[in-house]
C-alpha cells in the first residue's frame, strides 16, 4: 500500500471512529438525520460500485431493497427469527436473485440492460401485491420487532464505512481495473483477457447483497411498509442521483452525494414545503450542467490541471 493510501486508510477510520461516538454530543433530531444519510450513502455507495465503474446504469436496484425487506420480514413473522439474524439471510435472498437474473441480462447493454432492470423491479412489485397469502398483498406487513434509534445508526455508519472500504479496495484491485477496462471499452477489454461477464456478474452480485441487508434494516426500521414502499422506483432514482451528484466511479461520490441531498432535502423540506421538490430539482440539473464529472470527479480533475501542475 502507498503512503497516500494508507493516509486515506487511516483517516478514513478516523472518521468513522468520530461519528460512532458523535450521537453522545447532539439532540435526537440529529442521530435520525444521520442514520438517514448513512443509509443512503450505503444504498449510493452500492448503485456506485456496479454501474459506476463500469458504465452499465441499472433501474432496478430498489428490487433488491424490496427483497430485503420482505425477506427478513417475511422471516420473522412466519418462522419467528430475531431481527439480527435475518438480515445477513435477506442479503442471500437479495443476492441469489441478482445471481439469477444478472446471468443473463448482464450479457445486454446500453438500454437492454437499464430496460430489463427496472422490469424486474416492477414485476417483483407486483408478484408482492398480488401473492396475499404470502405476503399480505397490498394490506401490507407490520414488522415486529424493531431495534433502537442509536442500533440503526451504528449498523448504518458501519455498512456504509464498509462499502466505502470495499469500494476503495475495488479501485486500487485488479477487479477495478478490469471494472475500469469494461467502461472504457468492453470489447477490447475481453479481447486482452478480461472475463468481463465473470467480473460483472460478482459485482453485481455482491451489490445486490448489500443492498438486501439495507432494505431489510429500512424495513425493520420503518416498522411497517408496502410492496411500493420498498419496490419504489424513486428509491433508484435516488441512488443514481446521489452518485450523478458526487461523481460516478469514484470512492467518495457516493458519500458527498448522498450527503448533500439528504441535507439540502432536509433543509429546503422544513422551509418550502410546497415547492421544495422543484427548488432541489433546479440545484441538480445545475450540478449536472456545470460539474458533469460530479462534485467529486470535478474537483479532482481541477486540482490536476491548476497552475504548476500538469494536467
Amino acid at each position: 500500500m502507498s503512503g497516500g493510501g494508507r493516509r486515506s486508510l487511516y483517516l478514513g477510520l478516523a472518521a468513522v471512529a468520530a461519528m460512532a461516538w458523535l450521537p453522545a454530543a447532539g439532540p435526537a433530531y440529529y442521530l435520525q438525520l444521520l442514520t438517514i444519510i448513512f443509509y443512503w450513502i450505503g444504498l449510493a455507495a452500492c448503485w456506485n460500485l456496479m454501474c459506476g465503474y463500469t458504465g452499465y446504469i441499472d433501474f432496478g436496484s430498489a428490487a433488491y431493497t424490496g427483497i430485503g425487506a420482505y425477506v427478513a420480514g417475511l422471516l420473522m413473522l412466519r418462522l419467528g427469527l430475531p431481527l439480527l439474524a435475518t438480515i445477513p439471510l435477506a442479503g442471500l435472498g437479495a443476492g441469489l436473485v441478482a445471481l439469477a437474473v444478472g446471468w443473463p441480462t448482464l450479457r445486454l447493454r446500453g438500454a437492454y440492460f437499464a430496460i430489463a432492470t427496472f422490469a424486474l423491479a416492477e414485476a417483483l412489485m407486483r408478484v408482492c401485491e398480488e401473492w396475499s397469502g404470502l405476503t399480505e398483498g397490498g394490506v401490507g406487513i407490520t414488522i415486529p420487532q424493531r431495534l433502537a434509534e442509536l442500533s440503526y445508526y451504528w449498523l448504518y455508519l458501519g455498512l456504509a464505512g464498509l462499502l466505502v472500504g470495499v469500494t476503495w479496495w475495488v479501485e486500487h484491485h485488479k477487479h477495478g481495473y478490469g471494472l475500469k477496462a469494461i467502461h472504457q471499452d468492453e470489447q477490447a477489454a475481453a479481447q486482452v483477457g478480461v472475463d468481463t461477464h465473470l467480473i460483472k456478474l460478482q459485482t453485481y452480485v455482491t451489490s445486490a447483497f448489500f443492498i438486501g441487508m439495507l432494505g431489510a434494516l429500512e424495513g425493520s426500521r420503518l416498522g411497517y411498509f408496502k410492496p411500493d414502499d420498498v419496490f419504489n422506483v424513486h428509491i433508484t432514482i435516488k441512488m443514481v442521483i446521489m452518485s450523478l451528484l458526487g461523481g460516478m466511479g469514484t470512492v467518495l461520490g457516493p458519500v458527498i452525494g448522498a450527503s448533500f441531498l439528504q441535507l439540502v432535502e432536509d433543509f429546503l423540506g422544513a422551509r418550502f414545503l410546497n415547492y421544495y421538490l422543484v427548488i432541489i430539482g433546479a440545484i441538480i440539473v445545475g450540478v449536472i450542467v456545470f460539474l458533469p464529472r460530479g462534485i467529486t470527479g470535478s474537483l479532482r480533475q481541477r486540482l490536476r490541471i491548476r497552475p504548476g501542475r500538469r494536467p
